[in-house]
Formats: structure tokens, C-alpha cells, sequence
């Protein structure tokens, strides 16, 4: 989020906007090789961190293990005893905490990595990830449209397209307070492109950036360098009262 806020009128209505990612003036340049590489290594710290702390998260299957074990253990001497009831009670506790665990780690693990992704490819993962928010946020309505094939989109985007559409739509949980929220996937003249748009409160961005000069790790300056990084071109637009629209764009070549 380098590039200067500039403010428009439109039909009256005051809209501030932002350009930022790799654009580096209206004129659409690229950013310079530095820049690009500091955002770069920026996502692959971000990425190596969310694996860590998978990692670390997984790590507690052990404890659980051992007290389940524990669990068990005490079953089978019960049972040995002849006090049934007993060791069925400690195999139901036993079963309890596996059983919450594994929920819990499935869940942190699909947040921090999600396998659909992975297995099944960009589109289903989308699909997955607007359907779990609009179940959890039942206010906003989700109004996806994704009108490109998995084979169009580069293997190289799919993470960066992802993550942003998580940044995005967690900005508009926390902050919009919106009813509505559209996720627009297409591919247009060369050019694969993302938009997010809500109907919430909006922002001014030139005040936003004056009282926030320090936002690394915040939703916008996530997007801004997860563009940075994959080559594409972004661009935030928001009006008070009216709303807020990210875009992202990336010039593509043939199907892959």
C-alpha cells in the first residue's frame, strides 16, 4: 500500500481511493525488482509461519494421546477388576477428548493450510471457503460469481487468489458491517481478474492511511503484498456509507 490515496467525485458522493500492489502509478507500472522481492519474501515468511504453526498445533495430538492412553489404561484395569460400568466411563472420556481434539485440529489445520486447495484445486476451495463464511456470518449475504475454469487460472495464483479472497472477506466481517458481499472471478481481455464488493460502511482511505500509517498484518496490507508478490495489479475504492471495493489483476497467458 505504497502508492497515494486519491480522492474523486462521483454523482456527488466523495470516493476515496487506493492503488497499491504492484501498481505503481495510474499509469499501471510494475513495481521495481526490489519491491517485488521484499513482498515476496514477505508471503513465503507468512506461509512458512502458518505451516510452523500447523505444525505446532498438530503437536498436540500427543498430549492428547497420552491422556487418552492413560484412559484406556484405567479401563483396562477396571475391566480386570470387574467394574464394567466403571471402565466404560473411562473410555467414553477417553473417546471425548480424541474426538474434540481431532474436530479442532481438522479445522485449525484446514484454516491455516486448506487441503481442498491442494487436492481439488482453486474453484472448490473458494466454494468451501464462501460457503463456511456465510455460515458463520449468517448477516452477510454471499454473492459469488466465478465464471473461469480451474485449468484458466496459472498454478502459481491459486494461492495468492485465495488468501486474498480470505483477507478481503475478513475485513468485511470485522469491519463493514455490510449485509451483502460479492466475489467476482473472471477472465477479461488477457486479464485474469478479482474483485470483492460490499455494501457496507465504507472508509475514507486518505484518512484511514494518515491515522494507520503502521498496517502490516492488517487485511488491505495483505492484499497489497500477496499482489506485490504474484504480479498483479490492485486497486481499493471506497465511499462512505456506500461501501468498499477491492480489485486485483494479473495478465495471463494461455490456459495451464
Amino acid at each position: 500500500m505504497d502508492a497515494p490515496a486519491t480522492s474523486t467525485e462521483q454523482s456527488g458522493t466523495r470516493t476515496s481511493t487506493w492503488s497499491g500492489g504492484a501498481r505503481a502509478s495510474e499509469a499501471g507500472a510494475r513495481p521495481a525488482p526490489g519491491q517485488s522481492g521484499l513482498a515476496d519474501g514477505f508471503v513465503r515468511a507468512l506461509e512458512s509461519e502458518r505451516e510452523r504453526l500447523a505444525q505446532v498445533l498438530g503437536g498436540d495430538v500427543a498430549a492428547v494421546a497420552t491422556m487418552s492412553r492413560y484412559l484406556i489404561e484405567e479401563a483396562l484395569r477396571r475391566i480386570a477388576d470387574g467394574r464394567v460400568e466403571e471402565a466404560a466411563e473411562s473410555l467414553r472420556a477417553a473417546s471425548a477428548r480424541i474426538r474434540d481434539v481431532s474436530d479442532k485440529l481438522v479445522a485449525l489445520s484446514s484454516e491455516l493450510r486448506p487441503h481442498v486447495l491442494d487436492d481439488l484445486g482453486l474453484l472448490p476451495a473458494l466454494a468451501w471457503h464462501l460457503r463456511n463464511f456465510g455460515q458463520e456470518h449468517r448477516a452477510i449475504l454471499v454473492l459469488p460469481r466465478i465464471t473461469v475454469g480451474e485449468r484458466e487460472v496459472p498454478v502459481d495464483l491459486k494461492l495468492a487468489v485465495f488468501r486474498m479472497v480470505q483477507a478481503a472477506l475478513d475485513n468485511v466481517a470485522r469491519h463493514s458491517k455490510a449485509s451483502e458481499v460479492r466475489v467476482l472471478l473472471s477472465i477479461f481481455e488477457g486479464e485474469l481478474r478479482l474483485a470483492i464488493e460490499d455494501n457496507g460502511v465504507g472508509f475514507n482511505v486518505q484518512r484511514w492511511r494518515r491515522l494507520h500509517p503502521s498496517q502490516h498484518g492488517s487485511g488491505l496490507d495483505l492484499i497489497d503484498r500477496w499482489a506485490r508478490a504474484s504480479g498483479g495489479l490492485s486497486s481499493l475504492e471506497a465511499v462512505p456509507r456506500h461501501g468498499t471495493r477491492v480489485h486485483v489483476s494479473w495478465r495471463v497467458g494461455a490456459a495451464t
